[in-house]
């Protein structure tokens, strides 16, 4: 008999005009973003593809290469490879690039912010996570209160169906429907992408499968939610209750958040920032010169190194100031992000971050990557360089200017030869976090919708006991 009411449900459900309606929308939805995400793939890999040969142009020209030169400019690039994870998500940072300096960790961020990404853009993140959730609430916001209005509900109650099971025969159905209407769309949607793009791969074909798991329990989040508006006297009211949930945490949250850590962290102007930065050059600057005096002003001392030290520690000094901005930024957008997580799409979003290791969570391990680059591209010139018997070993961002100073003299105070190693100047492998880990930290953000899963089902349960089915 149980078996018997579940396939009712599910006929009923299926031939339902809004389920026909939301079925081919998101089937022509799922094949659009197929092909538009082909298309950024292509234009993100053409762009990849520029600064890996801007790369190999400079090491070509050899110039660029000599490590005098190399002490000036962000020569530094470490890229992400443009990957199918474009077709879940056009991240803001994408192509999550940063172009970082030799001497000090003063990175420059290519397309890097906090302000909140776009909501409405085509692809699975805009499907899954925005669009489904607002149509399990559509289709479920009436399941109790159209059983009541055509007398079933009060017909099996009195056939001794208890109401737990009528209440979890009406959840299994439409998860069914949740599994119908996005599993079949999302595979033609991933097999037209990989056609397109020619990127097969069973690593990303596992991801992706994995985020269709992974939405279940927010699907199953607003199909509680809508199932406990269901219950609600006035039916207008539902409708209103239902619009207001999806924008509130659509637009409403991830925008105060944006708002509140604005207000409560907030950032300096770029004018300040470069303020805080030459101060604390010439303040080191002062320091130096008062204890050596014209040592440290004049070009006659640099042989002696006196002058150089001199501007490497004012050039340390300033690069710790500039990284106040980035500690400022990072510290504004975890804010952001602790905010906003009470909204299920960010949760999804953030999961979605660690599983295709992209957005914020790839960001700081590209700082990581680019520090430790930095460290062993450093210690390989200097050990090229105490090779060389005419340099004077001047290591400091203002030895190229003033080799000319001391060309009249006969002197090099670094090395003119070619790096060694142009390869470790572009890097595009970031390694993340192992299997284990990320599981781990996924478990941890899907544990509040699971939490907000069982917290709807008692409610409901509860609730539905208590409704009056007259």
């Amino acid at each position: 008999m149980n078996q018997i009411i579940l396939m009712k449900d599910i006929r009923l459900m299926l031939k339902d005009l809004k389920f026909q309606i939301f079925f081919l929308i998101l089937v022509a939805l799922f094949i659009l973003s197929a092909i538009s995400s082909a298309v950024t793939y292509q234009n993100l890999s053409e762009e990849f593809q520029t600064d890996l040969n801007r790369h190999n142009e400079r090491v070509a020209d050899g110039e660029s290469m000599q490590m005098i030169r190399m002490l000036q400019g962000n020569l530094l690039q470490v890229v992400s490879r443009p990957s199918p994870a474009v077709l879940f998500s056009s991240y803001q940072t994408y192509p999550d690039k940063i172009s970082v300096g030799i001497l000090f960790y003063t990175p420059y961020f290519d397309n890097y912010g906090t302000s909140t990404r776009e909501v409405f853009r085509l692809n699975w993140y805009f499907i899954l996570g925005i669009l489904s959730g607002f149509f399990m609430l559509i289709l479920s916001f009436e399941a109790i209160s159209h059983e009541k209005r055509a007398g079933t509900l009060r017909l099996m109650s009195v056939y001794g169906f208890k109401r737990q099971m009528i209440l979890w025969h009406k959840y299994i159905s439409y998860m069914l429907l949740y599994l119908i209407i996005i599993v079949p769309p999302a595979l033609v949607s991933l097999l037209l992408f990989f056609a397109m793009t020619g990127t097969w791969s069973m690593v990303f074909m596992w991801k992706f499968l994995l985020i269709l798991l992974i939405s279940v329990p927010f699907a199953s989040f607003f199909v509680w939610l809508g199932t406990l508006i269901s219950m609600v006297k006035n039916y207008r009211n539902a409708i209103v209750m239902v619009v207001f949930i999806w924008l509130f945490f659509v637009i409403i949250v991830p925008q105060s958040a944006n708002i509140i850590a604005k207000q409560l962290s907030p950032l300096k102007t770029s004018i300040e920032y470069n303020e805080m930065w030459r101060q604390a050059y010439l303040e080191e600057y002062q320091i130096w010169g008062d204890e050596y005096g014209m040592q440290v002003h004049s070009n006659g001392a640099l042989h002696d190194g006196i002058r150089a030290r001199a501007f490497h520690a004012c050039d340390e000094k300033a690069a710790l100031t500039k990284l106040i901005e980035i500690d400022d930024s990072d510290r504004q957008t975890r804010m952001i992000q602790n905010i906003s997580a009470i909204s299920p799409f960010v949760q999804f979003e953030k999961i979605s971050e660690v599983i295709f290791d992209k957005g914020y969570y790839l960001l700081n391990f590209q700082q990581e990557t680019a520090k430790r680059s930095i460290n062993q591209i450093t210690n390989l010139m200097i050990e090229q360089d105490s090779r060389d018997e005419t340099s004077l070993h001047l290591f400091y961002g203002h030895a190229n200017s003033d080799r000319y100073v001391l060309s009249e003299l006969g002197q090099i105070p670094f090395s003119e030869q070619l790096f060694e190693h142009p390869e470790l100047l572009f890097v595009s492998e970031i390694e993340t976090e192992d299997s284990w880990t990320k599981a781990m930290r996924i478990l941890l953000r899907l544990l509040p919708i699971l939490i907000l899963n069982l917290v709807l089902i008692v409610v409901s349960v509860v609730r539905f006991e208590k409704l009056d089915i007259r």
